[in-house]
């Protein structure tokens, strides 16, 4: 059960990557495309040396939406991925004053509370979804659960890595930071 935890961990931090970079290029498309055909099509200039051709049908008013609600992925998905790497704010005094017996109960402790926390947001995000399924955005026309999803997917995601957390730490078998190397070395094997 631990293994195919684990594993379903990795796979799921490996598409979350693979998500957020193919989000982060469409958004970095679109904003480059829109300040290009307000700021260049549109200037002066190009207006003088075509004067016949009417630029402004090639400023996509929907663009902005969609580079927003990449952002909002983004930000959703890489909150899964930081927590993974456990690389997110935390406040560490009390772990380095106890002794490694409590350490370990208290980082239990502390992911079943995190646990909680994500079911929280599963259970309003769900809540969440039936109220937006009725919303559609002004400008792309897309139902807002697609969006507001965001927010569901990503504590399923913190969900599960906080469950698989757990499992080591209660299993004994790898401490944190042993645990961070191993998902390192997993993600970039050897060149050689």
């Amino acid at each position: 059960m631990k293994g195919f935890m684990a594993e379903l961990s990795h796979k799921v931090n490996k598409a979350s990557k693979f998500l957020l970079i193919v989000f982060f290029v469409i958004a970095f498309v679109a904003a480059v495309y829109q300040v290009f055909s307000r700021f260049v099509l549109q200037s002066s200039i190009v207006q003088k040396l075509l004067p016949m051709v009417d630029f402004s049908v090639f400023n996509l008013s929907w663009a902005e939406e969609l580079i927003r609600y990449m952002f909002v992925w983004i930000v959703f998905l890489g909150i899964g991925i930081v927590y993974k790497s456990k690389e997110h704010a935390q406040v560490e005094i009390l772990l380095h004053y106890l002794p490694e017996k409590l350490k370990g109960k208290l980082q239990v402790l502390i992911e079943l509370i995190n646990s909680a926390v994500f079911l929280f947001l599963i259970i309003y995000g769900w809540g969440i979804l039936k109220f937006t399924s009725q919303q559609i955005s002004p400008s792309m026309g897309l139902n807002m659960t697609l969006i507001y999803g965001s927010v569901l997917v990503c504590s399923l995601i913190c969900l599960l890595h906080s469950f698989v957390a757990i499992l080591h730490l209660v299993s004994g078998v790898e401490k944190k930071d042993e645990m961070v190397q191993v998902e390192l070395a997993k993600e970039n094997p050897p060149l050689f």
